[in-house]
This record gives structure tokens, C-alpha cells and sequence, in this order.
């Protein structure tokens, strides 16, 4: 019985830091913050990890401003504290103005945290030494996409290329959003431009992104809806409930805006949505109403500085 016990006790010890291991491998997103006083623009952020024993690999994806960056990861693991440290690679500095601007040599060093549902990854990317004076340290978060969703920021922000800029805004970024469906882009774009788009005022905001919630409004009905940021699609056919919707989007000075299809009017004519917007400080809360015949649409824009 002691020997069984000393096995089991064993095997707990052992056992234990695999669990934790196997944890990394995966898809994570979120948002990195520069340490340094003042606002900034943020990182929003996809690590995709593998993870081979205590070997790290992968790539590191950023939207930056009006670009997307990537860069290939690699590092080890460390099950005693159950970090991942990540060797130094370029990062565009936090002044950049560019997808050319200059850019940080940056080490990497995350913790697994298990809270609830949601499993993190939180720590920093720090300069190397050599540029400790002109790269602050950049604070992240990141969360571990869940097995049943079916999501990468390439499916979620199209990219395009126009004549007078390298790269358009990005349109989105996943925060907490299910896609569980997905239509053909420019057949959705399509419908939703066959509909008209409610007026209504710019709201400019001291923010570089968005945090959108949908709920449905009032009594929930079975309202069905596809949303649009800037008239590409952002989800497709969601249904509209007292549980959140969430989705953050990217923000720049130019007029953005957030555009609610109906799918359908649900029981209770016509589709409504609870919308709650924060940018930075700012809180918003409005109602959407869409139609057969009009799309609700709110529009931002994030001020220029001065």
C-alpha cells in the first residue's frame, strides 16, 4: 500500500507539468500595451505556438497602426514555473510610423494562468540590452482560442491594397467572439449594400480600438444578425441573446463604421440590439434597429493627434 502510494504521489509530480506543457500548444490572442507613459497604439495580437518537449516554435502576428506584421517565435519552456520564454526578435518599435520604421529586438517571457473558463498566457516582451534606453517593455495578455471556435485573423481582418497606400486599416480583431459559420464575403457585402445605412453622427474618440458588445434588446426573440466593420464582414449570422457578443476593433482617423444586418426581424419586428461601445475611458450604449429594408449603422473616429 505505501509503495502504491509513493507510485501514485510520483507520477502526480510528474504528470503535472506535461498537463501544464501541452497547455502552450495552440492559438492566442490579445492586446500588448507599451510600459511607458502616456497613449499609444496598442499591439493587437495572434501567437500561434507549438510546442515539441520543452522546445517552443511558432509565429507572432501584430496589427500595428495600418499594418500587419509577422514574425517567426521560437523559445523553450520551463515547467518548474510554467513559463515560456521566447528568444529576441524584431518588433516594430513603438513610434513607428511604418511597416519600415525601425523596430526592437524583443525576448518574450509569458506565464500560463487557469482562470475559469479562459486560459492566459500574461507577461512582457522586453528589449535586449542594447536597447533598453530606446524600447520600452510591452505588456500582453493573451488568450487561448477554445476548441469549438474556428477563427484566425486572417479570416477575420482582410487586408487590401490601394494605389496611394501600402495597407488599409485593419478591420478586425478578435477579443471574444464565436464565428461558427462563415459566408462567402462578397456575396454578404452584396446584400448588405442592396439595404440602405441609418445617418447618424460621428463620434470621435481618444482610443486606438474599440470594444463592441451586442446584446438583444429587450426580449430575447431569436433576432439573427451579421455585423460589418467598415463593410466587411465581421460575423455572420449570429443570434442575438442576453449573452454577450464581443468583438474589438481596430480604430484610425479616418470614418469607421459598424453596420448590423438583419437576418431575419426575429418574433418581435424589427431586429434590435443593445450596443455597448468602450473606447479607452469612454462608454456608449445604444440601440441598433435593422430592417428588410435598413441596416443600423454607428460610425467613429479616433482623434488625431495633436
Amino acid at each position: 500500500m505505501k509503495n502504491s502510494l509513493l507510485l501514485l504521489v510520483s507520477f502526480c509530480f510528474l504528470y503535472q507539468p506535461l498537463t501544464y506543457a501541452q497547455k502552450f500548444t495552440g492559438e492566442w490572442y490579445g492586446v500588448g500595451s507599451v510600459s511607458k507613459a502616456g497613449s499609444h497604439n496598442k499591439y493587437l495580437s495572434e501567437l500561434i505556438i507549438k510546442q515539441n518537449g520543452n522546445k517552443i516554435s511558432g509565429e507572432f502576428s501584430y496589427y500595428f497602426r495600418s499594418v500587419i506584421s509577422r514574425t517567426k517565435i521560437t523559445g523553450i519552456y520551463n515547467s518548474s514555473t510554467r513559463e515560456i520564454l521566447l528568444d529576441a526578435h524584431p518588433l516594430l518599435n513603438y513610434k513607428a510610423q511604418t511597416q519600415n520604421g525601425a523596430d526592437c529586438p524583443m525576448e518574450g517571457s509569458f506565464t500560463l494562468r487557469i482562470s475559469g473558463a479562459d486560459t492566459t498566457l500574461q507577461g512582457q516582451f522586453n528589449p535586449v540590452y542594447a536597447y533598453r534606453f530606446t524600447c520600452p517593455a510591452i505588456n500582453v495578455r493573451l488568450v487561448k482560442q477554445r476548441p469549438n471556435e474556428d477563427i484566425s485573423l486572417a479570416d477575420l481582418i482582410p487586408i487590401e491594397l490601394e494605389e496611394e497606400e501600402e495597407l488599409k486599416p485593419p478591420t478586425e480583431i478578435k477579443e471574444a467572439v464565436t464565428v461558427t459559420a462563415k459566408a462567402p464575403e462578397k456575396e454578404i457585402v452584396e446584400k448588405l449594400e442592396k439595404r440602405s445605412f441609418e445617418s447618424s453622427n460621428v463620434i470621435d474618440v481618444d482610443a486606438d480600438s474599440l470594444k463592441v458588445t451586442l446584446y438583444d434588446n429587450g426580449e430575447v426573440d431569436n433576432d439573427t444578425i451579421s455585423l460589418f466593420y467598415n463593410r466587411k464582414l465581421v460575423t455572420f449570422k449570429k443570434l442575438l441573446s442576453s449573452k454577450p457578443l464581443t468583438f474589438t476593433l481596430p480604430l484610425d482617423t479616418a470614418i469607421n463604421e459598424i453596420s448590423m444586418y438583419a437576418e431575419n426581424l426575429g418574433s418581435i419586428p424589427p431586429n434590435t440590439a443593445l450596443c455597448i461601445v468602450n473606447a479607452g475611458g469612454q462608454r456608449f450604449e445604444m440601440s441598433l434597429s435593422s430592417t428588410y429594408i435598413k441596416n443600423a449603422a454607428i460610425r467613429f473616429r479616433k482623434k488625431p493627434k495633436m
